[in-house]
């Protein structure tokens, strides 16, 4: 892998380990009761239109014309991001007022199901969290313009200062009974991190243009924007369609069945984020605007790697959903019903994590390649087929039926990407090969139960060593597994002498 996405590798790990830390607080403190449901509501409600315009439309839309116009006018790119800036302004102080004025409205429409306490409290608190979007916006977009300069700090370190407001936030409501401060510190994290985005472009000298700039020139750069950000705008629309239905569809299961979804998606979210977000940024950093023969290479290579990493996590997501609950949620307020819904959900979710990390990557390098109406209609098409998944089954398969949900968007998202992309005849010998090592990861992790006493750390070490061996074989017999997982096991010092004496 490359230096350059280090940093992000890092940073992504180091926040992960925070939100692991996170994570396992708010099981131990709230469980799945009425106050995590609550804070869980109130938080996708305000992240919902703003994480949409930062993950996906300015990314995407943003980053990679950036990177064009720069090379071409270091001052008309200035007055691009300027620009952007002020859309990113005027959506953010729209969406904030909506937010506070109609909160009560708003949690009502997206968790009808929970019970009137946790609606209660999700208004309270969205109240306060929505009043941080202009900040999460124009923090997340300049975070993004630094990464055209080749620096990926503020990327790498956001999700860290985010983990560390929640937390502290958590333990001042436990401490001092006040709900409020869930929300409170939340949004103190996002105005620091929106300071120190300015403070590190500044030191890059910049990112301003100064003088009175011409009419023209300001027109010309919000059409260019426009044009590129425009047919990205329906990704966000279908992804707060998909979250929507998914919440409303939790809150009929049950008030415990919403942060049970969200534990179950941090355990997957972390694979997408510190594989798939890196090689993504590094993708349209390096190849934004291009379409050569050199960006389809860096494309399948990097495909190649995801999905060998990918899939066998999945595979042991899988097998081991339970036991991973127990191991990383079960204590305090978390009990036996928190551990049953959780590890429901975590099953598919976590099964369908190799397709779901690549998908991720994929759309990525169509943003890349500025095919964003491509992106648009294969996302749209995926969130239809998840919202069509949680609509018709949840009465008949119960909680499993939200994580069966996100295995069908992701389903749908790999199979296009990579007919769209023409990557699937590069990548059928890797695929073949991953499906024969998932079929004898499956077959050792039924039989190790059989062995008995092993309890839930027992049954995860054992299958962990199996998966390991399995895989790392593969990689030193099997020619095409060897080449995919080379960037990643040539950084492994035991490893890097064995497999370059492979080839």
């Amino acid at each position: 892998m490359s230096r350059k996405i280090s940093s992000i590798v890092f940073g992504n790990l180091a926040s992960k380990l925070v939100g692991l830390l996170r994570e396992v607080l708010f099981a131990a403190w709230f469980g799945t009761g009425q106050t995590a449901a609550g804070f869980r509501i109130a938080q996708t409600a305000y992240l919902m239109p703003a994480q949409a315009l930062i993950g996906d439309s300015l990314s995407a839309g943003l980053l990679p014309l950036y990177r064009k116009i720069k090379a071409e006018d270091e001052y008309h790119a200035k007055v691009l991001v300027l620009v952007a800036a002020v859309y990113g302004l005027v959506f953010s102080v729209v969406v904030s007022s909506l937010l506070y004025s109609f909160s009560h409205e708003i949690v009502g429409f997206m968790a009808p199901g929970v019970a009137p306490g946790a609606q209660s409290l999700a208004a309270k608190l969205l109240k306060i969290m929505g009043l941080s979007t202009p900040f999460f916006i124009l923090g997340g977009m300049l975070s993004y313009i630094e990464a055209a300069f080749g620096r990926f700090g503020a990327i790498a370190w956001r999700p860290m200062l985010l983990n560390i407001g929640s937390i502290s936030g958590a333990a001042a409501a436990v401490y001092t009974h006040q709900d409020h401060w869930l929300a409170t510190l939340v949004f103190a994290s996002h105005f620091v991190f929106f300071l120190w985005t300015l403070v590190q472009l500044r030191r890059l000298g910049g990112v301003w243009p100064r003088g009175r700039i011409p009419l023209s020139l300001m027109a010309h750069m919000s059409g260019r924007f426009l044009v590129s950000i425009v047919p990205l705008l329906g990704l966000p629309l279908a992804a707060q369609i998909n979250t929507l239905v998914e919440r409303m569809v939790s809150s009929h299961l049950g008030t415990a069945i919403i942060p049970s979804v969200d534990y179950a998606r941090f355990v997957s979210d972390t694979t997408v984020q510190l594989i798939a977000m890196p090689l993504g940024v590094l993708t349209m950093s390096l190849h934004g605007g291009s379409k050569s023969d050199d960006a389809k290479r860096h494309v399948t290579d990097m495909a190649s790697t995801i999905m060998i990493l990918a899939f066998p996590i999945a595979g042991f997501i899988a097998l081991n959903a339970e036991p991973i609950v127990r191991v990383v949620f079960a204590r305090g307020a978390f009990g036996e019903e928190s551990v049953q819904t959780t590890q429901a959900v975590l099953q598919w979710m976590g099964g369908a994590l190799g397709m779901t990390v690549t998908g991720y990557y994929l759309i990525k390098a169509l943003n890349a390649q500025i095919r964003n109406l491509e992106s648009f209609a294969i996302t749209a098409i995926a969130c239809a087929a998840s919202i069509l998944v949680n609509l018709t089954l949840w009465r008949s398969l119960g909680p499993p039926t939200v994580g069966l949900a996100v295995a069908s968007y992701s389903a749908v998202v790999f199979t296009l990407c990579l007919i769209r992309l023409s990557l699937w005849r590069d990548l059928i010998p890797l695929g073949l090969w991953i499906c024969a090592g998932l079929a004898v990861q499956a077959l050792a992790g039924f039989a190790l139960p059989g062995m008995g006493g092993m309890g839930a750390y027992g049954n995860l070490a054992g299958n962990a060593l199996l998966s390991g061996a399995l895989w790392c074989g593969l990689a030193y017999w099997v020619g095409p597994v060897r080449r995919a997982a080379s960037p990643v096991l040539l950084r492994i010092p035991l490893l890097r002498t064995l497999f370059r004496e492979r080839g």
